[in-house]
């Protein structure tokens, strides 16, 4: 396991730009600690973090940000693992919560424990919706669901991470586009099974060890200098290539399907309502539009979203994302697959 932690502690240090770090610079000391650890002098560069720890007021955020460092440069996973929940539970606003949930994740699916890890990455999605840690999320989910044999999903959380990373996250970018290779060939088929997601209880960890699940509604940490790149990056001589294939779907059950009526109670609102069902996504937007052609042939209020690839097919705009879970429960019900997104993103 000390291996395994190592080589997540190598790669969670490096690849993406989160909320802490696009709103605040990193404490010198901490990148200093970092480069000790990093040329192998971890006793000296672990006492400059406890330091810190030692200086900061318990319940700031400076004292978060203190106790994130100690676990990002911990000897071991367990010692990381305390530290990240304990940023969970105890410093719910501090801007590195988000980064200690993707963190607990990965180590969760060093674990092989992916059900953990979707747990946590689930939190994150349900409690930070507008997060700029979002498609990096969306990576982790498609990896954990891709590493439980679950293609189709992986391949859904892949199509909605590549549409919410910005143009300029070319690393990102480049890390979901050799993801989506995966998927060349995949059919998203409306009566393929929903992605194995954990069943929803609570939208919190404790800090004693148990990991709750949150809602599901669809589908990191710092940059640092010399060390590994992600696992799932390609190796120079295997540079990503473009998506070439669609993600196409064979709508067999959609004919015989009676269209869904949102859930007694429930408020329809076409104008400003931000959650939908998405059901498939496409390359190719001129597949994407006769799928909707289908669907609203059918009774579905059904539409295209997004102007590049790749295009995704939904239904209905609910004001809430409880409607769409229930609209989306109701799909299933009717063998079509579907997942909750906010229907304002791109």
């Amino acid at each position: 396991m000390s291996r395994i932690f190592w080589t997540i502690t190598a790669t969670v240090t490096i690849a993406t730009a989160t909320r802490a770090q696009e709103t605040a610079i990193v404490n010198p000391v901490y990148r200093t600690a970092q480069t000790l650890v990093n040329d192998g002098n971890a006793t000296a560069g672990r006492a400059l973090v406890d330091s810190m720890v030692a200086a900061a007021a318990p319940g700031s955020n400076d004292y978060a940000e203190a106790i994130f460092w100690r676990a990002v440069l911990a000897g071991t996973a367990a010692d990381a693992e305390m530290d990240y929940r304990r940023i969970v539970v105890d410093y719910a606003k501090s801007p590195r919560v988000e980064d200690a949930l993707i963190r607990l994740s990965q180590l969760e699916i060093a674990r092989a424990n992916y059900d953990g890890a979707l747990r946590h990455l689930n939190v994150l999605i349900t409690d930070y919706p507008q997060s700029p840690s979002r498609p990096r999320a969306g990576y982790w989910i498609a990896r954990a669901l891709f590493d439980k044999n679950d293609v189709q999903g992986g391949c859904i959380a892949t199509a909605d991470a590549l549409a919410r990373t910005r143009e300029d996250n070319a690393e990102l970018r480049n890390q979901l586009t050799y993801l989506n290779q995966r998927c060349a060939g995949v059919s998203l088929s409306p009566t393929a099974a929903a992605p194995a997601l954990p069943a929803n209880t609570e939208s919190r960890v404790d800090s004693s060890a148990k990991v709750l699940t949150a809602p599901v509604p669809e589908k990191l940490a710092t940059d640092s200098p010399k060390v590994a790149r992600p696992a799932s990056r390609p190796p120079a001589s295997e540079a990503p290539t473009p998506i070439s294939k669609p993600l196409s779907v064979e709508p067999s059950k959609i004919d015989k399907a009676p269209p869904v009526k949102p859930p007694a109670g429930t408020t329809k609102n076409n104008g400003s309502g931000v959650w939908s069902v998405q059901i498939a996504a496409y390359n190719v937007v001129s597949q994407a539009a006769a799928m909707v052609a289908k669907l609203k042939k059918n009774g579905y209020e059904a539409r295209v979203d997004g102007t590049i690839a790749p295009f995704r097919v939904r239904i209905g705009k609910y004001t809430t994302q409880s409607q769409a879970s229930a609209v989306q429960r109701s799909l299933k019900a009717k063998q079509i697959t579907g997942i909750v997104v906010q229907a304002d993103t791109q």
